[in-house]
């Protein structure tokens, strides 16, 4: 297949494969697909089929035991784990359903803390910029509270912040509102929305909500680790 060069991200033959008890588990077979850059894609299915660990794969956070990832052009079978992490760090925001905020550093320093492992920014620019996130969504008064004195949406307002603070052209999100209650959640899903509209960052997301896929303008749905049927990359 021919590569599109208007995709961000490129899958061809994606195989995943682990072993276990009764020998070798297949959890992703055969996965074509293309992201366009800017847009939003849900990825959907059951529990088990395979969601998180094609986000994971895409990300460059696991590695695939067949088939190939481009990811912003480059491709991740190709590269060291530093090579990726530098990828990941100068290009990639990630909100995990579990928030995954460093306990013990407060709110700003949460935010903070991807524009000083980036390097390159001064410090006082690196608060400035993490400040107006936390103000953006509604946190301006939380700046030194420690995660553990948030609620859960707080938390996960704070994990927004830091995940657009470096202007990513990539947002992974995986199950980003399943750990709130539904009035939360509608909250900080439309907080996302505004922020990746802001930014013109590519959302790519793992849910279980339907009506959080139905607000991406592409919907994956994966079964017994492969892709449901063919949409168009921009669909």
């Amino acid at each position: 297949m021919p590569e599109n060069t208007n995709a961000i991200i490129e899958v061809r033959s994606l195989c995943k494969r682990v072993k276990d008890a009764t020998g070798e588990l297949t959890i992703l077979e055969n996965i074509e697909l293309d992201v366009i850059a800017g847009t939003s894609v849900a990825i959907v299915g059951a529990s088990g089929s395979g969601k998180s660990t094609l986000l994971g794969l895409l990300a460059g956070l696991d590695n695939a035991t067949s088939g190939s990832v481009r990811l912003l052009g480059r491709e991740l079978s190709t590269l060291s784990e530093d090579e990726r992490a530098r990828l990941r760090n100068g290009s990639i925001g990630f909100v995990f359903q579990s928030f995954q905020l460093m306990p013990h550093l407060t709110a700003l320093e949460n935010v903070r803390l991807p524009l000083e492992l980036q390097g390159g920014i001064e410090a006082h620019e690196a608060t400035t910029r993490a400040q107006a996130l936390l103000e953006q969504v509604g946190l301006s008064k939380r700046t030194q509270h420690y995660p553990k004195l948030l609620s859960g949406g707080e938390q996960q307002r704070v994990a927004l912040a830091r995940a657009f603070v470096t202007r990513p052209a990539i947002l992974f999100a995986d199950e980003p509102t399943g750990s709130l209650d539904a009035a939360t959640g509608r909250a900080v899903i439309d907080l996302m929305f505004e922020l990746n509209a802001a930014q013109g960052a590519t959302l790519i997301l793992v849910t279980h909500d339907t009506e959080l896929a139905h607000r991406c303008s592409r919907t994956v749905t994966i079964e017994a680790g492969r892709v449901l049927g063919r949409s168009p990359p921009g669909a």
